[in-house]
């Protein structure tokens, strides 16, 4: 055996005497037999357990953004990840422009946020609903369209869902954000992992307003479920959702991301600056060789519109 010398605290030096007492061994065997523990469990749990101090200042804690989404990576390995969305004069009222009920209002508000958040490789642990209308009977509707949307996910609505309604002055028109936040080791995360030679897919037409809800019934929009399959497969490098921006600008801020040059193709079949409203596109890059089993996955709506140069 080799000696190491270590330094440690007055606490833990009391501890080990207590436990040497205790147990009739030295203190350099519960110290030896704790490494041995300790280590077996590092290698077993990776990158759930890192050998640092959990103790966080705001300092260490590096800030980024990719579209509606910020990404806060931690000293510890670990990743805060947070997507919010947000819609007015769509849902049940009579100032309403688009008229929808609550529960579709509610289902898509927190598709577009989870599919953000979803998108990077972080799990959700957290959703707020700040809704600019009564509890019942218009808020109590979306948040059930919140509730069973999370449940794709297999998120419990009970322990990660904070609520906020208007209940002080009557209402006219539906106001509501949402806020979605999740976690993610940072070798887990899918952001900024495309390469040079790619090719860039779109899942879903662009829809807004009116066409969303045919569309959907239609399966001609992408969601959760296309995003969580998609995450699923280790070829897929980046996925982004797309919303107002359009296919084409949320494309290029993709390829700039990862300092590349975007080559768009011509496609006649995939308005590429139109609004995708409540992100029925989604994109994403793949290398050229895998593209017969994306198409496999997929029977809805789905075309190459771009190369990662």
């Amino acid at each position: 055996m080799k000696v190491v010398n270590v330094r440690i605290s007055d606490e833990i030096t009391s501890k080990l005497d207590h436990l040497s007492n205790k147990h009739g061994i030295t203190r350099s065997e519960i110290i030896r037999q704790s490494l041995v523990v300790y280590l077996h469990i590092i290698e077993n749990v990776g990158t759930l357990l890192r050998p640092i101090t959990f103790k966080v200042k705001p300092s260490q804690i590096v800030y980024s953004r990719r579209g509606d989404v910020s990404i806060l990576k931690m000293p510890t390995g670990h990743s805060m990840v947070i997507g919010s969305t947000s819609s007015g004069g769509v849902g049940p009222k009579v100032m309403d422009q688009i008229k929808v009920e609550g529960k579709v209002l509610g289902k898509f508000l927190a598709r577009v946020a989870l599919m953000d958040v979803a998108a990077t490789g972080a799990f959700p642990l957290l959703i707020s609903a700040t809704l600019g209308v009564e509890k019942e009977p218009t808020g109590h509707e979306i948040l059930i369209g919140i509730r069973n949307e999370s449940q794709v996910l297999g998120l419990e609505p009970n322990q990660i869902l904070m609520e906020n309604t208007e209940d002080n002055f009557k209402t006219v028109q539906t106001g509501v954000g949402l806020t979605v936040i999740g976690l993610a080791n940072d070798d887990q995360l899918r952001v900024g992992k495309t390469h040079p030679g790619d090719l860039l897919l779109a899942l879903g037409k662009p829809r807004i307003g009116d066409e969303v809800v045919p569309s959907e019934s239609r399966g001609e929009i992408a969601n959760l479920r296309d995003v969580t399959l998609l995450s699923q497969k280790r070829f897929v490098h980046d996925i982004v959702t797309v919303g107002s921006n359009g296919i084409a600008n949320e494309a290029r801020m993709l390829a700039n991301g990862v300092g590349r040059q975007l080559k768009l193709k011509n496609v006649k079949k995939v308005d590429l600056y139109k609004s995708a409203g409540p992100a029925t596109v989604v994109l994403f890059t793949v290398p050229p060789e895998k593209i017969d089993d994306i198409f496999s996955l997929f029977a809805k709506p789905m075309s190459i519109i771009g190369e990662i140069l």
